[in-house]
């Protein structure tokens, strides 16, 4: 059964070479969703694995479409306890299974082990947010309805394959390289009670990083050659996080949390949980998903006007080159500081419905 991205995104972007004709397949064409399970490469079956194809996970029954609203349609707010709810437990229990397994047998992880557990835990929690994203989709619907929403390309499945677990294996690299130490506590009640200062810290840090970063590579046309694949999906799911060249995750994976890190110095289980943090808005901010977002992870900024939500990312892949603007990605600060934001076109002030977290009824002349 094909994805939300999939279903919209043949449901109204009608792309050339499905006919048999002699015309270029469309960069973004994606119809392995659709094969049957048997007919299926390789790459097709382990992204079907890992969420981006199948709703069987599902418990009830899926909608053939995600709901279409109008862009003037109140835009609920997806309520944050909920999203701590879901993402607490990931982060805790590697950590948890961790700390039990040193303190019953007395044996010491080792830097190789450690990286092997929370390398397996990031590619677990990964697939998890992407099938969350999914099925959230289906339930709120998404911005830019009438445009649909872009599938894994099918000439780009080993790409996206090898990009998500380059993501997931190589965080740990910086994490237990910079961070773990054999023998060391691994949680304290300090790092537990000072978690949410420090991940507020680090994500408003790692922020300005990438946000120069990100900014340059619009800006500079030596760099945008690295950056223009992943503008490629002009209507992204959370699987197409990880669409991009490899220049490009290398520098989101390894440099930015390094200098992250050297500038705000955490202990490893608080740069672990963090990290968990950082990629489930990474995965939901690609994900379209038509509600207002409270960022889990810098959420105060609300207060000053300077928070992120889903649609500002979602603008930023609408637009090319360097008119994009809306660079940050965990928080709307640095945007805000510098003058690159842009003005949002569903989730305005008087279409953002605080009362409301659940999707509104459609309207009549919706379909």
């Amino acid at each position: 059964m094909p994805d939300v991205a999939q279903r919209s995104s043949t449901a109204s972007k009608p792309t050339a070479g499905l006919g048999g004709g002699d015309k270029a397949k469309h960069a973004m064409t994606s119809t392995w969703p659709s094969k049957a399970q048997d007919q299926r490469t390789t790459s097709e079956r382990l992204l079907a694995m890992m969420g981006v194809a199948s709703y069987s996970s599902l418990k009830t029954p899926t909608p053939t479409e995600p709901p279409v609203y109008p862009k003037d349609a109140p835009v609920p707010v997806f309520p944050l306890w909920k999203m701590y709810l879901f993402v607490t437990p990931r982060v805790a229990a590697p950590l948890l299974a961790h700390a039990a397994f040193q303190a019953l047998t007395g044996i010491t992880l080792s830097r190789g082990a450690a990286m092997a557990l929370y390398s397996v835990s990031l590619i677990l929690i990964g697939i998890s947010f992407v099938q969350w994203c999914n099925r959230t989709a289906l339930q709120f619907g998404t911005f830019d309805a009438q445009a649909g929403r872009d599938g894994v390309p099918d000439v780009d499945t080993w790409h996206v394959v090898r990009e998500l677990l380059f993501i997931a294996i190589s965080r740990p690299l910086v994490g237990v390289y910079f961070l773990y130490r054999p023998g060391e506590s691994l949680l304290t009640l300090k790092s537990v009670l000072m978690f949410p200062l420090n991940m507020f810290i680090y994500a408003v840090i790692l922020d300005f990083y990438f946000y120069w970063y990100h900014r340059l590579m619009h800006e500079v046309g030596l760099l945008w050659r690295f950056h223009r694949k992943h503008h490629t999906t002009k209507h992204p799911n959370a699987a197409l996080s990880a669409f991009a060249d490899h220049e490009q995750e290398l520098f989101d994976a390894l440099f930015i949390p390094a200098l992250t890190w050297f500038t705000w110095r955490i202990d490893f289980a608080t740069w672990f949980g963090t990290t968990v943090y950082i990629l489930y808005v990474e995965a939901f901010g690609h994900s379209g998903i038509r509600a207002y977002f409270q960022i889990p992870t810098t959420w105060p900024l609300r207060f000053v006007g300077a928070e992120l939500c889903i649609e500002d990312h979602d603008l930023h892949h609408r637009q090319g080159w360097k008119k994009s603007g809306n660079y940050g990605k965990q928080t709307r600060l640095w945007d805000s500081i510098f003058g690159t934001c842009k003005p949002r076109i569903e989730s305005t002030q008087q279409n953002i419905d605080w009362n409301l977290s659940t999707p509104p009824p459609l309207p009549n002349h919706s379909t």
